[in-house]
């Protein structure tokens, strides 16, 4: 059997021993991959690695901004999901630096390993992978706890809107943490819901804060690089105040306003487009290399169960991102969603509905253009 490799929110490869017969002796792992450069999943258990690397993928689409990622990474982040009854470890995860700056996630598996755990281990990973990609390797090197509850709210509130306004209703009323005390949170000690709901305002906040792009950039560089908090901060946001006790009060201020902001975490233009680009690209790889294919291409094998499969994941991955889809390109993730929906329609159907797909994708990036060379004409004539 041939090896394929599709996609899916990303680039995932799936090694023919995993659709094949069962072979004599242990089952051997299977490697899947985001993308180059990105993360890279390997398991024995087929299914939770394509779940993981789906996660990876939206992960580093959600977070490139908020942590200044690049393109790609020299060497990716290492996943390895290890079975549970193969697990020693107390915590359910471990993140290492290895020689040479190669970033290690391992992560206890089975059916019942709460997504959470998952996402900050990758979290945790795309920190230190940051880390090492500005600071090279050396033991200051530092993912901070808040930082790190911080990007997996952040995540969560960008994939599900709702969410949100979710977190929210659950902050009215409460006092913020203060800020040292976020700050300075380590691992090991206890993580409650208010320091927790606090990191993602406090992210949100600092983003916000920043007048110049390289203000928030610089913080999170000297963060990652072991520089101590308070330090850190003063010299990222000049000007901002000049005590902790006014520090305090901007923190404050700014939270009690970004929680009664009214608000929802919708996508850029350009990130729904991306989002949307990604979720309707497939590659295939045959014995020449790798060939893209168009959803209107991989349409016409949707009986193949694996393509099955997949199409029906990528549906629920539009799903989920719908609320946020940015108003340009809400009329094409509509018509997305009913072209996967008619996948087992008859061919002309299909046809049909890919034709629309096509006009309502047309349509938004050129409103999109103009739009964009609007505001930079009023930004020109200032």
């Amino acid at each position: 059997m041939k090896r394929i490799r599709l996609l899916a929110l990303g680039l995932v490869a799936i090694s023919a021993t995993a659709w094949g017969p069962a072979a004599s002796g242990p089952p051997l792992p299977v490697l899947f991959q985001s993308a180059p450069g990105r993360f890279e999943v390997a398991a024995v258990d087929v299914g939770g690695a394509q779940r993981v690397v789906a996660q990876a993928t939206e992960a580093w689409q959600l977070l490139a901004g908020p942590l200044a990622l690049p393109e790609a990474f020299p060497s990716p982040v290492f996943v390895r999901l290890i079975p549970s009854k193969e697990w020693a470890e107390p915590v359910p995860f471990r993140v290492f630096v290895e020689v040479g700056g190669v970033v290690s996630v391992r992560v206890r598996w089975d059916a019942t390993t709460p997504e959470p755990f998952v996402r900050r281990a990758l979290v945790q990973g795309l920190l230190m992978r940051q880390a090492v990609a500005r600071h090279g390797v050396n033991e200051r090197l530092a993912a901070p706890l808040w930082l790190e509850q911080a990007c997996v709210g952040w995540w969560r509130t960008r994939a599900e809107p709702a969410l949100l306004d979710a977190l929210k209703q659950s902050t009215a009323g409460r006092s913020p943490p203060a800020l040292d005390r976020l700050l300075t949170w380590r691992r090991g000690e206890t993580e409650p819901v208010e320091l927790s709901d606090g990191a993602v305002w406090l992210l949100t906040f600092l983003r916000s804060e920043a007048g110049r792009p390289q203000e928030w950039s610089a913080f999170l560089q000297r963060l990652l690089g072991g520089e101590a908090p308070d330090v850190a901060l003063a010299a990222s946001f000049p000007s901002r105040f000049e005590n902790a006790r006014e520090r305090e009060l901007w923190w404050q201020t700014g939270w009690h306003h970004l929680r009664r902001a009214r608000t929802l975490p919708g996508l850029e233009a350009a990130e729904s487009r991306a989002e949307l680009a990604d979720l309707a690209r497939f590659v295939v790889l045959r014995e020449g290399g790798d060939v893209v294919m168009t959803l209107r291409d991989l349409l016409g094998q949707a009986g193949d169960p694996v393509v099955a499969d997949e199409l029906t994941r990528r549906a629920t991955a539009l799903n989920r991102v719908l609320p946020a889809v940015h108003p340009f390109y809400r009329n094409a993730a509509l018509s997305f969603g009913e072209l996967l929906a008619g996948r087992n329609k008859l061919a002309e159907r299909r046809e049909s509905l890919w034709t629309a797909f096509e006009a309502d994708w047309r349509d938004a990036n050129e409103l999109a253009a103009a739009s964009a060379a609007a505001l930079d004409a009023i930004e020109l004539s200032r």
